[in-house]
């Protein structure tokens, strides 16, 4: 009997090891923005051109517009269209806040494409709303010469996690009144969190397997496969032991400024000219 609970204990860890690296393996859109749709006076408010999720720009005096884009960490089926420019020294400080609905999801990460000009933004941040004030997770500083993806890992942020999401990009460091920063194809993707038929169905494989295995745990074989033949009886009598006795908010709204201290995401950037591709349905392009 102890065999066989050893049995079973082994089965649902390995059964629940491999469903969750099978969800680990996936990462699904929450909300994608290509900005493509961009034209003229940006709005205030911009939803997700696939996902769920909605850009508010409400804190800029102006400065936003649009300029070519590129397919660097793009949606499959996403153009090199346009996009979001932030322009002028006078944007210093000034953030954009993204919104989105991570029902269902847990290990959130956020990855965008960014270029700058020579006096333009030199340090573009990205914070957390934990439910009281912004918690820092990044800082990064976009590439003078090409389009550069960053992917950052926001993990950590359990806060984050199966409801909704806000995230605030902020940027600073203009020199000039024609410097200008470039964002496009901002991504905020997570990974499915088990639900109750997830959990249901490692029991059931768990307790499958044990089944399978206990039938046969107190069943030695001898070296033919064969049955082993019952161990010969002792003349010495033993005494045995005696038994142990007592056997989330609204979309389009921005909370304050305040930032509690940094929390160190991890992060990564490359050059490369072309980034990884999600799965989503494709939104307006």
């Amino acid at each position: 009997m102890q065999r066989m609970n050893r049995g079973v204990a082994a089965a649902l860890a390995g059964a629940a090891g491999v469903w969750l690296c099978a969800c680990s393996a996936r990462a699904d859109v929450v909300a994608s923005w290509n900005f493509n749709g961009l034209s003229g006076t940006v709005p205030a408010t911009v939803q997700a051109d696939a996902g769920k999720g909605v850009a508010n720009f409400t804190e800029f005096t102006g400065g936003l517009g649009s300029l070519a884009g590129t397919d660097v960490n793009a949606l499959t089926g996403d153009v090199a269209g346009q996009a979001l420019s932030v322009t002028g020294s006078g944007q210093n400080g000034k953030s954009m806040v993204f919104e989105v609905d991570a029902t269902g999801l847990s290990q959130l990460s956020i990855s965008l494409a960014s270029r700058r000009s020579s006096s333009g933004f030199s340090a573009a941040t990205i914070d957390v709303w934990n439910g009281t004030a912004w918690q820092r997770a990044t800082t990064f500083d976009a590439s003078t010469v090409q389009w550069q993806q960053h992917q950052f890992s926001l993990s950590e942020f359990t806060v984050l996690n199966n409801g909704m999401a806000r995230l605030r990009l902020k940027v600073e460091n203009a020199t000039s009144g024609s410097g200008n920063i470039r964002f496009d194809n901002v991504r905020v993707e997570g990974v499915p969190v088990p639900g109750p038929a997830g959990a249901a169905a490692i029991g059931a494989a768990g307790v499958a397997t044990a089944a399978r295995r206990g039938g046969r745990a107190d069943k030695p074989a001898d070296g033919d496969g064969k049955d082993a033949a019952p161990a010969k009886k002792s003349d010495e009598k033993v005494d045995a032991a005696p038994a142990p006795k007592g056997a989330r908010a609204a979309f389009g709204s921005q909370p304050s400024d305040a930032v509690s201290p940094a929390s160190g995401a991890r992060s990564a950037a490359s050059a490369s000219p072309r980034g990884p591709r999600g799965r989503s349905s494709r939104g307006s392009g």
